[in-house]
């Protein structure tokens, strides 16, 4: 029988710190780093909870070079990867990204390269571990080690539950050491309650894992919580006070839009970042601020993964974010070189509205995910059993509009389908156009017959470029590469195939205005559809974003709160949040507010929720008060659960 990671012999660790030198340039691991990666190196499961800025993909990258293996990387995000092997090859360290835009011969490449020994890393996302090549190819890698990042994407309690990642523990058998054993499996995340935790070590299936929880306590910042009619005023009175780079969170595209608009008009330089924008702007606005050209970034969720800006001096949350792991992990950008930084959240009046609405809208009925199934069988022109030879693209919008959907809820079911296993969502690439011929290839030379010559020649050039395929389900394409072949320019391969769509010649789909979508089988009648899972998470959902109103709303220490919520303990005042400063205090307790003070002491005597997140505000505040008087104590910050102390007990008469 094959020896079990334990029992393969164990490496230095100082080829570890050596590696770090050499190729990090760094001295020493950071505080969490030292042990996890330790750990790695002799071959053991590893759990390693480290802070958002805490150097996380370095557990997994340094062991990778100092033994000269091959890592497997399960990541969930394209870009972030992308960005990792970028700039691990700016450090001499050879990787690359496996991923549904790679063409079928660059995927092989990739594959045979790996095999032999090319690269050190491996990233590919939790999907591809599911298909038959990755079936076929991965027993013939000697993988060193198999790293998990943003594991907390495998728990149904994480914030960012992922179904896919569910699957990797069945992968397992599949990767393995040149000894022929499971290779070894670590596990890096950035937030994660301990159910959280108990769940990764079990869906993964980790045996005897080394689990290192780094410290969530970030003293160097300074927490507060503003309950405004302006927020976006409420961000300019930060960074005016706060010199230095910042951050705004403003929960949607548009919101971005209107912030940094508003923010320039006041006089500071910001720059909006969402997804909607192309890769090249995204990528000058991440430039302009990292360089310091722009002070502030207004952006949505899409920004911060893998970005390292040491200097933050304040981020500032406009909107409520869905749940406190995101916004503990987006507030996290701020003060990463130690310095102190502020975590600002200003709320609206109508701050809940938003999130509870995408909460619903991204958990979708079973109903909702018929309706989709149905309608992109029909887009597509797949007939009841059978399926499609290739993937098929899809505009979105249209597919919303027949299912008789939102735009929001039609995303979302597909994305449920795609965690069933009906398809894979195949992600475009930039630069990539997807052309069909929905007359097929004569078509498309009969339909410009009355054209002008340089129309036809265009067509004709086209047509001996395409493979058989576009007639069916269409062809991807990269413009470039095209334009050069037809000694165009790519304004003018652009205007060319725009020209014929208009004419119902062909039929074209560029980046990120398609849904591609890979059929998995043929299609059925009903899509398999479980009910009560879609049920759970949008309970689940919900049950989230409570715990960020909590947040919030609460009467106690926000440094207590947020490490209670993490599962650690924590002094009860942190002497410098906004609750600690009294800032939300009664400027005056007057006779008047008597009766109300000793129904909060006489429900807490009798065990009664008093001064919850949905209590009054006055109410709250006066809690606060108490609490500050010595007269109540906050015995669990998390469900606003208080106690009486010795004093609150002779003010209520108790003793």
């Amino acid at each position: 029988m094959a020896d079990s990671p334990s029992d393969r012999p164990p490496r230095a660790p100082g080829d570890a710190r050596q590696t770090l030198r050499e190729v990090w340039g760094y001295e020493a691991f950071r505080p969490g780093q030292d042990r996890a990666v330790d750990a790695a190196m002799d071959g053991r499961d590893v759990l390693a909870v480290l802070p958002t800025g805490g150097g996380k993909s370095l557990i997994y990258q340094v062991p990778a070079v100092a033994r000269r293996g091959l890592v497997l990387v399960v990541s969930p995000l394209i870009a972030l990867m992308q960005d990792q092997v970028d700039a691990l090859a700016r450090r001499g360290v050879r990787a690359a990204v496996l991923h549904g835009g790679l063409g079928a011969r660059a995927t092989d490449q990739a594959w045979t390269d790996a095999e032999h020994g090319l690269y050190r890393l491996l990233y590919l996302t939790p999907e591809r571990l599911r298909t038959d090549l990755f079936a076929a190819r991965a027993p013939r890698l000697d993988v060193e080690m198999l790293a998990v990042d943003e594991a907390h994407c495998i728990s149904e309690w994480g914030h960012d539950f992922r179904p896919a990642y569910r699957e990797i523990a069945q992968a397992r058998p599949l990767v393995t050491t040149a000894s022929g054993a499971e290779a070894p499996v670590v596990a890096v995340t950035a937030t994660a309650t301990p159910e959280v935790r108990r769940d990764i070590v079990a869906q993964l299936a980790l045996r005897d894992p080394e689990v290192i929880v780094q410290g969530f306590d970030r003293p160097n910042l300074v927490w507060s919580v503003h309950h405004v009619q302006d927020p976006v005023r409420q961000a300019l009175d930060v960074f005016r006070a706060v010199p230095g780079a910042g951050l705004v969170y403003a929960g949607t595209r548009r919101g971005t839009e209107a912030v940094a608009q508003r923010l320039r008009r006041e006089g500071l330089s910001a720059e909006p970042y969402h997804a909607g924008l192309d890769a090249e702007t995204r990528g000058g606005v991440q430039r302009r601020w990292l360089g310091g050209e722009t002070r502030v970034i207004a952006a949505t969720s899409a920004f911060g993964m893998g970005i390292d800006k040491p200097d933050v001096r304040a981020v500032v949350h406009t909107a409520l974010p869905p749940t406190l792991e995101s916004y503990y992990q987006e507030a996290g950008r701020g003060g990463r070189d130690g310095e102190r930084a502020y975590a600002a959240l200003a709320l609206g009046p109508d701050a809940e509205s938003l999130p509870r609405d995408l909460a619903d809208r991204g958990h979708p009925t079973p109903a909702d995910v018929q309706a989709v199934y149905q309608a992109a069988g029909s887009l597509s022109q797949i007939a009841l059993g059978s399926e499609p030879e290739a993937p098929v693209t899809l505009d979105l919008g249209r597919l919303a509009a027949v299912a008789e959907r939102p735009a929001g809820v039609a995303q979302a079911a597909v994305d449920r389908l795609a965690a069933d296993g009906v398809w894979d969502i195949v992600r475009p690439r930039q630069g990539e156009v997807r052309v069909r011929l929905p007359r097929g290839r004569d078509g498309l030379v009969h339909a410009v017959q009355a054209e002008s010559p340089a129309v036809q020649a265009f067509a004709d050039a086209l047509v001996r470029r395409l493979p058989p395929a576009a007639a069916r389900e269409g062809a991807a394409l990269w413009t470039d590469t095209l334009a050069q072949a037809l000694g165009l320019t790519e304004e003018r391969l652009d205007a060319g195939l725009d020209y014929l769509a208009e004419r119902r010649a062909i039929e074209v789909v560029r980046t990120g205005r398609g849904l591609t979508l890979a059929w998995r089988g043929a299609r059925a009648r009903l899509a398999p559809v479980d009910a009560s899972a879609l049920e759970r998470g949008r309970r689940r959902s919900h049950s989230r974003l409570d715990d960020m109103v909590r947040y919030a709303s609460s009467v106690g220490c926000r440094r207590q709160h947020l490490l209670a919520y993490f599962g650690e303990p924590a002094p009860a005042r942190c002497g410098r949040c906004d609750v600690c400063l009294g800032r939300h205090r009664p400027d005056v307790v007057t006779p008047s507010d008597e009766p109300a003070l000793r129904a909060i002491l006489s429900a807490v005597a009798q065990g009664a929720p008093a001064a919850g997140h949905d209590a009054p505000r006055r109410d709250r505040q006066l809690a606060d008060w108490l609490v500050a008087q010595g007269l109540l104590r906050l015995a669990d910050p998390l469900d606003a659960r208080f106690e009486l102390t010795p004093a609150g007990q002779r003010r209520l008469g108790t003793r």
